[in-house]
């Protein structure tokens, strides 16, 4: 019905998924990329989580199309299949013929007689599973041994279970934990911040051919994002609902107005709703307590008293040169995947004598009684007897010097790697925090030594914001369980796994615009 009423040649905000209007920010491109790759080099088996409406479905379409000519895609989209329900599955996407096969045994036989006979002729097969946490554990089972399957060279086929985190779960238990070590890779697919909820809204809508003034404004998209807590189909549930509602208001721009008219049992319950919650629980304890005691002399906190205690348990960090291993007390010694590398960036405490005269505000960056003088391939800031301020706009003009030098430095590091390596995104603040993110990461006692800041200027050259980048490891599952380690209000930031290639591809805009606009000389 609003289609016509903002000048839209489609629905923005439809339930199913559109890979014509994927986005790619928030790390989905990035966690594309890493798919590609690790299926690309043979990996056995992928996994990947995500809650309900995260994406999961969109990039396991969004794979099947990346992937190299030479590679067969299989489709399982009704996972709950017996495992010989599954062979037959299988035989059928490879286009085998089923008529007089009984036994799986023979499934099985026919399968690997298919796969050797592609394999020979430079075919890889790829098998994505959807909705892979309904899997009986019978059917995993059998997951595993398929992926036995494999030559001299490489494994016959490659398999990459999408699911929610209760995929997690099942794969904990001990009756298949020797699937769970085959996993070659994991990866979380994290919600989306209020500014990527922001960018989403409006990147749907543009997309949909709207060409007015943004539909939803930022305040508007921070409601969103609480309601919906940044997982994307939620946010197109409620976008859908206030296109709607503006449409049966005449307006042209979602406001509170529109917010208030929605559904109250719209959107996921919010941590402010979680801990309103356990207030009253609490309250209603504390009151149940008292009558106990009041009428019984029973102390109900006494019987809660085991339940509340917990221990926490903190890995050691032993620092040796530029390598710091984790030791964990609850492992009973060191394997070859806990060790974290890191490399020294230009941070420490000299990022404190940045040039007073120099201040970042907004787009901004002003600079009071500056030069910039260029020597060799960088940029000196020179003093000016004059005391006459001038602004230049940063896509227009210069970059701190020393932001400039810390993303350099935090290239040459990036390069020093295999690109195949991972590494953790703490946070993508805009430029103007610096020095902030860096009393912070302080304050939260991270070592400087280990974080790396690279300047993101965006797809167009329009964004301004770094990455703020901290250890990196060969090993996947070790960084996911630093990141769980991170103090809370580092996890508020939502940090995650990226792979070294994947910040390398995404790096290559920025530094295409760094040229561009004369900030410095780049390669």
């Amino acid at each position: 019905m609003y289609r016509k009423f903002f000048g839209l040649s489609k629905l923005p905000f439809k339930s199913s998924p559109d890979v014509n209007i994927f986005y790619k920010s928030g790390s989905r491109q990035d966690i594309l990329e890493a798919l590609v790759y690790t299926v690309s080099r043979g990996d056995g088996i992928t996994k990947v989580t995500g809650e309900v409406g995260s994406g999961k479905t969109m990039l396991l379409r969004l794979l099947a199309d990346s992937l190299p000519k030479n590679f067969k895609v299989l489709y399982i989209n009704t996972p709950n299949l017996s495992p010989k329900d599954m062979l037959m599955h299988i035989c059928t996407e490879l286009g085998l013929s089923l008529e007089g096969l009984t036994f799986k045994y023979a499934l099985l036989d026919m399968i690997n007689n298919e796969l050797v006979r592609l394999y020979s002729e430079g075919q890889r097969v790829v098998m994505l599973i959807d909705e892979a946490q309904a899997m009986t554990f019978d059917t995993l089972e059998e997951i595993r041994l398929l992926s036995n399957l494999e030559t001299c060279e490489g494994k016959l086929l490659q398999v990459v279970l999408f699911g929610q985190p209760e995929l997690d779960v099942a794969l904990a238990n001990d009756k298949i934990r020797q699937l769970k070590s085959r996993v070659s890779c994991s990866i979380f697919i994290p919600s989306l911040s209020p500014e990527e909820v922001y960018a989403y809204l409006n990147y749907r809508v543009r997309r949909a051919s709207y060409e007015g003034l943004d539909v939803f404004d930022l305040s508007i998209s921070k409601k969103i994002h609480k309601l919906s807590e940044g997982i994307p189909r939620t946010i197109n549930t409620i976008a859908d609902k206030l296109l709607m509602s503006a449409y049966s208001c005449d307006d042209k721009k979602v406001t509170k107005k529109h917010i208030a008219m929605l559904p109250k049992n719209i959107g996921v319950v919010t941590n402010e709703d979680k801990v309103k919650n356990f207030k009253i629980l609490f309250l209603f304890v504390l009151l149940l307590g008292g009558l106990l005691y009041s009428f019984f002399g029973i102390r109900i906190f006494d019987s809660f008293s085991n339940i509340l205690n917990f221990k926490s348990v903190l890995a050691d960090k032993v620092r040796t040169n530029d390598r710091v291993v984790i030791n964990s007390d609850n492992e009973g010694g060191v394997d070859d995947d806990t060790e974290v590398l890191i490399h020294s960036t230009l941070l420490k405490d000299e990022l404190k004598l940045a040039e007073q005269s120099v201040i970042i505000k907004d787009d901004f960056i002003i600079l009071d009684a500056v030069n910039a003088k260029v020597e060799g391939e960088g940029i000196a800031l020179i003093k000016e007897a004059s005391h006459k301020s001038r602004r230049m706009f940063v896509k227009e003009g210069l970059l701190l010097e020393r932001l400039v030098n810390l993303h350099l430095e935090s290239v040459d590091w990036l390069h020093t790697m295999p690109k195949k390596m991972y590494i953790i995104q703490l946070a993508s603040p805009h430029l103007n925090t610096l020095d902030e993110a860096v009393d912070f990461y302080k304050k939260q006692n991270l070592p400087l030594d280990s974080i790396h800041f690279l300047i993101d200027l965006g797809i167009n050259g329009q964004v301004n914001r770094f990455r703020v980048l901290y250890l990196t490891s060969a090993s996947y599952s070790t960084l996911q369980r630093i990141i769980s380690e991170l103090p809370l209000d580092v996890l508020m930031s939502n940090p995650y796994v990226v792979t070294v290639g994947g910040v390398l591809k995404n790096l290559e805009n920025t530094q295409y615009y760094l040229k561009q606009y004369g900030i410095i000389n780049v390669n």
